[in-house]
């Protein structure tokens, strides 16, 4: 890590009335997703054998607050699927049902759903079971990504204070 020391406090409020009000969003969503890359490929690595397809789906996105966020994750509208019947789906939902389940599959602990699981007549028809790949690419990325978004940080503020020559 970098250690940045600043003497005195004319120094430091120099730096601040220097840097632009809006100027910290920059190297922080710069960092942001260098911290994205690693969690994107954890989750697209945990995808099912047959769901590998869903890998056009995933995005990384800076959020739209004022504050800075990063938005991880599949997104709809971002690829289609066509079944044998001819129908188009979005691959948001196939990813949605795999990932949360479906009917008696459902995984309640993760995601709640704004219904009930329906009583169901015919046996066997249980839904699809949860598969959790996103929540399991995450729980395996979350150190790489800390450790990532550190390491950037300390570069975009390093080249802020080089450029600025403080």
């Amino acid at each position: 890590m970098i250690g940045v020391t600043i003497e005195g406090m004319d120094n430091l409020q120099k730096i601040i009335r220097d840097f632009p009000e809006f100027g910290y969003r920059r190297p922080i969503i710069a960092a942001m997703r260098k911290a994205a890359v690693p969690v994107k490929a954890a989750m697209i690595a945990e995808l099912p054998n047959n769901l590998k397809g869903l890998k056009k789906a995933f995005r990384v996105s800076p959020g739209k607050s004022k504050e800075p966020s990063m938005l991880i994750g599949i997104f709809a509208n971002k690829a289609t699927y066509r079944n044998s019947k001819g129908k188009s789906w979005d691959t948001y939902f196939f990813a949605l049902w795999h990932n949360y389940g479906t009917l008696n599959m459902r995984a309640n602990r993760f995601h709640n759903f704004k219904r009930g699981v329906r009583k169901t007549k015919t046996p066997g028809a249980e839904g699809i079971k949860a598969g959790l790949f996103v929540e399991r690419g995450w729980e395996n990325s979350k150190f790489k990504a800390q450790y990532e978004f550190e390491k950037k940080m300390d570069e975009e503020i390093t080249k802020f204070l080089v450029k600025n020559k403080y």
